[in-house]
């Protein structure tokens, strides 16, 4: 059987199908930053009133083309099994009606993840780095060294180096260390 490894976590060991379109490939994962800068309702405006349009804009087509050609697939297979009657042009219409808003859906959820994966992404460089600048100040040893720590933790908030909220945090660490 052809597994594949989740694109979400490379370094993971779930292996899923690659026939899913609703997980990121892996060049989404490359690009997640450009995806990321993306407009998700532009996506799935172009997306549903002119899939190509959609396609273009986000620069990726592999998962759409995996959902066209289920569609496809569904209505060859409801038309092998049906005569050419009204009611089944009509269920194929609501098939199309469906199917790109499969795509549009996909499109947009692609947008979301990559938001996510970068929200994540920066929330995690950010705590590795308040977790080494915590185990830079518990060593505080005299009052002499907490206030020279103080200011120079004053003068990276003041040079916009740190959040506020890193800045009120780290000062607490190091007036508990006192």
């Amino acid at each position: 059987m052809n597994k594949e490894i989740l694109a979400n976590s490379p370094e993971s060991n779930t292996t899923v199908s690659p026939w899913n379109p609703l997980i990121p490939t892996k060049r989404d994962i490359v690009r997640t930053e450009e995806l990321a800068s993306k407009n998700a309702a532009t996506a799935g405006i172009l997306s549903f009133i002119f899939p190509i349009a959609g396609l273009i804009y986000l620069n990726r087509g592999i998962n759409s083309l995996k959902i066209l050609g289920y569609f496809f697939a569904v209505s060859f297979m409801f038309n092998l099994v049906t005569e050419a009657e009204a009611s089944s042009k009509s269920f194929n219409n609501l098939l199309g009606l469906i199917g790109t808003g499969a795509i549009t859906a996909e499109q947009v959820m692609a947008v979301n993840k990559a938001r996510q994966r970068l929200q994540e992404k920066n929330s995690a460089a950010s705590a590795s780095s308040f977790n080494k600048t915590e185990k830079d100040f518990t060593g505080v040893g005299t009052n002499q060294e907490a206030i020279n720590r103080l200011k120079q933790l004053k003068e990276k908030y003041e040079a916009s180096e740190i959040s506020e909220e890193e800045f009120k945090q780290q000062k607490q660490i190091i007036l508990k260390s006192l």
